[in-house]
C-alpha cells in the first residue's frame, strides 16, 4: 500500500508539472495585463471585451507608403504612429524551448495592410516581428524604431478570403518558426531571445480579433 502511494504521489507531482508548463490566456479578464486602448489614439485602439481582444489600426496613406519601404528591405526609421500594437508579457522562459498558439480573426487579407505577431519586445521601439499581408510574409527587427533586420519572401495562401487563422510561433533556442494553420511560412535562425514580451500587431486599416493565446514552454 506505501509503494502505491508513492507512485501515486509521483504520478500527481508529474501531472501537476505538465500542467504547470501551459497557460492559456481566454481574455475573460486581464489577467497578464495586456496593454488596452479603448479610445482612439494616433494609431488605433486595443479592447478587451467578451472573451476576446480586438485590435484596429487606422491606416493612414503614409503608413501604406511605410509599410511598402519595409518590405521593400530598406533601413528604415518608423514613428509610433505607422502601425498599432498590444502586448503582454509571457508566462515563458523565452530563452528555452517554447510554443505560442492563437486563434485570430483578420479583417482582410490585402496589400495595403498587414498584421501579425510581436515578440522579444523590451518596448515601443525594440522588438521582433513577424508580419504578413496577402502577397509576402517577413520578420523585423526594431532597435530604437529603426528596422535594422530583415527576412521576407512571398506567401502563396490557399485560400486568401479564409480570415479565422491559428498562428503558432515556436521556439527551439535556435531556430523561430512561424506557422499559419499549419503552414510553415518563415524560418529565422540565431535571433536570440531576451525578453518575455509578446503581442500582436497591425499595420494599414486593418482589424484582428483574438479568441485566445496558449504559452507552452516545451
Amino acid at each position: 500500500m506505501k509503494n502505491r502511494n508513492i507512485i501515486i504521489a509521483f504520478f500527481m507531482l508529474g501531472t501537476l508539472s505538465v500542467q504547470a508548463q501551459t497557460f492559456k490566456e481566454t481574455f475573460d479578464a486581464n489577467s497578464l495585463e495586456w496593454t488596452e486602448c479603448a479610445y482612439e489614439s494616433n494609431s488605433g485602439t486595443a479592447v478587451i471585451d467578451g472573451g476576446k481582444m480586438t485590435i484596429t489600426s487606422k491606416g493612414e496613406n503614409k503608413g501604406l507608403g511605410v509599410a511598402l519601404t519595409l518590405l521593400s528591405g530598406v533601413q528604415t526609421k518608423v514613428g509610433r504612429n505607422t502601425f498599432f500594437e498590444t502586448h503582454c508579457y509571457a508566462p515563458l522562459d523565452v530563452q528555452k524551448p517554447f510554443k505560442i498558439r492563437t486563434h485570430v480573426n483578420i479583417e482582410k487579407l490585402a496589400s495595403d495592410r498587414m498584421t501579425g505577431l510581436v515578440f522579444n519586445y523590451k518596448d515601443g521601439g525594440n522588438f521582433y516581428c513577424f508580419a504578413f499581408n496577402d502577397e509576402m510574409v517577413c520578420f523585423n527587427r526594431y532597435v530604437d524604431n529603426v528596422v535594422v533586420g530583415q527576412i521576407q519572401q512571398g506567401v502563396k495562401w490557399a485560400d486568401k478570403k479564409k480570415v479565422d487563422q491559428e498562428w503558432e510561433l515556436i521556439s527551439d533556442g535556435q531556430v523561430l518558426t512561424f506557422i499559419v494553420d499549419g503552414m510553415q511560412i518563415l524560418k529565422v535562425r540565431y535571433m536570440p531571445l531576451e525578453y518575455s514580451g509578446f503581442g500582436f500587431y497591425t499595420f494599414g486599416k486593418q482589424e484582428l480579433a483574438i479568441d485566445d493565446v496558449e504559452f507552452i514552454q516545451l
